[in-house]
């Protein structure tokens, strides 16, 4: 925990998250591992249909 006695990861994380269903990505160049969104595609408003 830093000094203000939070805890918690960085904002630097924030690139990693699938902005469609949230799965953290570990790959920033291949589609989300979760929900199949292409990078540099824009998340369907109101979110995907799942199958």
């Amino acid at each position: 925990m830093g000094e203000d006695g939070f805890g918690g990861d960085s904002a630097c994380w924030l690139s990693r998250v699938c902005p469609e269903c949230g799965a953290l990505l570990d790959d920033l160049a291949a589609p989300c591992w979760r929900c199949g969104l292409e990078p540099g595609e824009e998340p369907a408003p109101g979110g995907r249909e799942q199958p």
